[in-house]
């Protein structure tokens, strides 16, 4: 049987609360874990929702404000840690590149995982 969900792993926007943290959202479709916007506390929201990090196979993130792509290192390390084989697709605004590279580099690991970049500088995907 396929896997086709929406798993909402925050929706608080700007300021998380108790029960709701930034905004990041999953969607699972066959053998493709989509997320989208990672905010802060991604991870964290991953164990609440009960799902591992390696389904993560595209990352989407559509402006880089903190609340839609803070997490997206913390979630880079840690497919990372878990040794992920597959690539890990990531698509960002091309204007944004250096706030990727910032994000992905921003603390020092060695990177194991394949991070395939695609800046994308036209509206749209």
């Amino acid at each position: 049987m396929s896997v086709r969900d929406i798993i909402i792993l925050g929706c608080s926007s700007q300021q998380p609360t108790r029960h709701r943290n930034h905004g990041a959202y999953l969607v699972r479709w066959n053998d493709e874990g989509l997320l989208f916007d990672p905010g802060e506390g991604t991870q964290r929201q991953f164990i609440f929702a009960n799902v591992a990090p390696p389904v993560v196979t595209r990352i989407f993130v559509s402006h880089f404000h903190g609340d839609h792509c803070l997490g997206l290192g913390s979630i880079l390390m840690r497919l990372n840690l878990d040794k992920v084989t597959h690539p890990i697709h990531v698509y960002y605004p091309a204007s944004g590149k250096k706030y990727f590279d910032r994000l992905r580099y921003g603390t020092v690991y060695h990177e194991t995982i394949n991070v395939v970049e695609h800046p994308v500088s036209c509206a749209g995907i």
